[in-house]
């Protein structure tokens, strides 16, 4: 195993028994085994119930007895593996917060707020389900929540963070979350700090933000970068909010960037304002330009669900099952990034598969 790949804090606190949906009668297989199966198989490229139950299914003795699975036959020291049916089951109605409050590996000093819908969960009666997440500066996500189809994510922001330790910590949020009423409560009921994005979805701010001085302002932070065939530079000015009419706002900072093909040498401007709570004593220009940064983590995140995962052509649409298939995947990600020896995550996924049944559980950390 690649020495840069530690253990993702997903099960660094076990799922306790008590989160189990099953009648006590009925259990013949360990809650936590059926979830780190479907974690193991997600993680070596399972897209579905059936696939992750095909994994068990083929799983050898010597890695079900890592997992934890029913021991069949104690004289000869036989295990099974749980049914697809089961493994269904469970996950379909296993709590969604149960499951993500393992990956929960303590106090973030960074959250990034981002929604997703989960386009092929759709039933007849009711439309996609819809998930707004919040992930540490680490890539994991530790919290979230499903948007009801009648709501919006900013109904659901109270909720998500209402589990987390928020004193203190630095929020992001896209346009869709730079409202009055999320600002105020991140400031005076979460004690958090907010770093949100500014477009046309609030003409009036947006108009204010773009009308300030800019053009006295020295360019205070410049950085340029190589990749995915284009080259971009980012220019970052940062002003006084001056007249800006947003709740408890401090600072707004606006970035440029400027990106060009490297084979055809077009090149592309655009430009991103942002608004904060924090003064220039706790965050100056490098620190406000590499939240922003930090943020699009969160919406690569989902990009990779979608690319690696195959999560919009996902089936899987019944009781929690959405949630809880979009948080193994949210916790397979991080795994397969640390990963040095790979240069992608779908990289990664080959890599893994090569050994379905030693690297994911070594990746996770089981011994």
């Amino acid at each position: 195993m690649p020495q840069s790949c530690m253990p993702a804090p997903a099960f660094a606190s076990p799922i306790a028994p008590s989160a189990d949906p099953r009648a006590a009668r009925g259990i013949r297989h360990p809650l936590s085994c059926i979830v780190t199966i479907g974690l193991c198989a997600v993680v070596a490229g399972a897209r579905s119930f059936a696939a992750i139950g095909q994994w068990a299914a083929h799983a050898p003795q010597h890695t079900l007895a890592r997992l934890g699975a029913r021991t069949v036959c104690p004289a000869l020291g036989l295990r099974r593996a749980p049914s697809t049916d089961t493994i269904r089951r469970v996950l379909t109605r296993l709590d969604p917060a149960r499951l993500t409050a393992p990956a929960d590996a303590g106090r973030a000093p960074f959250l990034a707020l981002d929604g997703k819908t989960l386009r092929g969960s759709a039933l007849d009666e009711a439309g996609p389900a819809h998930l707004l997440a919040a992930m540490t500066a680490e890539g994991h996500v530790a919290a979230q929540v499903r948007v009801d189809a009648k709501d919006s994510e900013i109904a659901h922001v109270a909720e998500l963070l209402t589990d987390l330790d928020t004193r203190g910590v630095i929020v992001s949020g896209d346009a869709l979350h730079t409202q009055r009423p999320t600002a105020r409560y991140l400031v005076e009921q979460a004690g958090a700090h907010y770093v949100l994005q500014i477009k046309g979805n609030q003409p009036r701010l947006h108009a204010q933000a773009k009308g300030l001085p800019w053009a006295q302002a020295p360019v205070l932070v410049r950085t340029r970068q190589l990749g995915h065939g284009r080259r971009e530079t980012r220019t970052a000015k940062v002003l006084a909010t001056g007249g800006l009419q947003f709740p408890h706002a401090r600072q707004v900072i606006r970035i440029i960037r400027t990106s060009t093909e490297i084979t055809t040498g077009k090149t592309r401007r655009r430009t991103a304002y942002a608004v904060t709570g924090l003064d220039t004593a706790r965050a100056g220009p490098e620190l406000l330009e590499r939240l922003i940064r930090r943020h699009w983590r969160i919406e690569a995140l989902h990009y990779l669900r979608d690319t690696a995962f195959g999560e919009d052509a996902s089936r899987v649409r019944c009781g929690h099952a959405p949630q809880n298939m979009a948080m193994l995947r949210n916790l397979a990600i991080p795994v397969l990034a640390a990963l040095g020896n790979c240069r992608w995550i779908s990289e990664a996924i080959r890599w893994v598969s090569y050994d379905a049944f030693n690297r994911p559980l070594d990746l996770i950390g089981l011994p």
